[in-house]
């Protein structure tokens, strides 16, 4: 992880166990939101793993008994979004904002990944010279080619998460042995082949770490930290094809969105609704749109609507009043 910001010592990149840099992201979007301060941290990972978005039915995406043959562990994220495959090494950026506007005043809900990855784009292009681009979907792309996986996560008080995932030997595409068949009908990369950062730069994982996080601590006038050191979790892999929704509940009627599917599922004998997916959507916003509580006017939804969450919903109780 890197330290940054006045007060702490020179950046510098660390590999880390993939458990702890996973597990450091729920601490730091806390601390974010009770101190009111920006941490940022940038790690080294070993694998190989996939690394599922928070809200993804583990089932649908992959073929879990598949990976647990091919020595392949699933593990799941804080934020939303979706999968992405580590090879032998890979870098996870983790950045969290006690709100939306902490690094770019204009940023909003709606504008939550346009604003906040530019920083992230200039260091990837410092580190590769090459330009780095952000389309609007959930990638960054280099010589037009999907490089890096994004993922946000929001509190419910406004507190933000942002994970950037780039592989430096493997590509982030989940293998074609590990993915269902549902997985491999969902155009992720829009026809274009990922690259791994190793095909693009010659850079070792440690200086890309350090050049980006450089370049996000520079496009913010106020300091970023490094999180404090948490005490170790145990990251345990993910082997129920229901998760993260449980067994006990019937699986509902999925619905296509710009990014991928969103799931649903269903207790029959109390109406109670799960809804998940591929999208960018914070927790407390798949979860009170299941519940049908009222939100705030302006969310963070990237790659669906919150039309799309409401259909969803409508769905899967129709299933159960036919």
């Amino acid at each position: 992880m890197i330290p940054s910001g006045p007060g702490h010592r020179p950046p510098q990149a660390r590999e880390v166990p993939l458990a702890e840099a996973l597990g450091a992201a729920p601490v730091m979007l806390a601390l974010a939101e009770a101190a009111g301060e920006a941490y940022l941290t940038a790690s080294v990972v070993r694998g190989p793993a996939v690394i599922l978005g928070a809200g993804q039915r583990a089932g649908r995406v992959l073929q879990l008994d598949t990976c647990a043959a091919a020595s392949t562990p699933v593990y799941r994220r804080t934020t939303s979004g979706t999968a992405a495959y580590l090879g032998a090494q890979a870098i996870l950026w983790t950045l969290a904002l006690p709100r939306v506007d902490r690094i770019f005043p204009d940023a909003s809900m709606r504008t939550l990944l346009n604003r906040n990855v530019r920083p992230f784009l200039r260091g990837l292009r410092r580190a590769a010279g090459a330009p780095a681009h952000y389309f609007g979907r959930d990638w960054i792309s280099m010589a037009h080619r999907p490089v890096a996986l994004l993922g946000f996560e929001v509190s419910p008080r406004g507190a933000v998460l942002i994970e950037v995932i780039a592989g430096v030997d493997a590509p982030l595409a989940i293998p074609a042995a590990l993915a269902t068949a549902e997985e491999h009908a969902v155009d992720r990369w829009l026809g274009k082949a990922p690259a791994a950062l190793a095909d693009l730069m010659k850079a070792d994982a440690p200086t890309v770490a350090r050049t980006v996080m450089e370049a996000v601590v520079a496009a913010s006038a106020s300091p970023i930290a490094d999180a404090p050191p948490s005490p170790p979790r145990a990251l345990v892999p993910v082997r129920d094809a229901a998760s993260p929704s449980t067994s006990s509940l019937v699986p509902g009627p999925g619905l296509r969105v710009p990014i991928g599917w969103l799931d649903t599922g269903i207790d029959p004998a109390t109406g109670d609704v799960w809804l998940g997916g591929d999208a960018l959507v914070p927790a407390y916003v798949y979860r009170g749109v299941a519940l049908g509580e009222e939100l705030a006017a302006e969310v963070a939804v990237e790659g669906a609507s919150l039309a799309d969450l409401h259909d969803a919903v409508r769905r899967v109780r129709a299933t159960v009043e036919a």
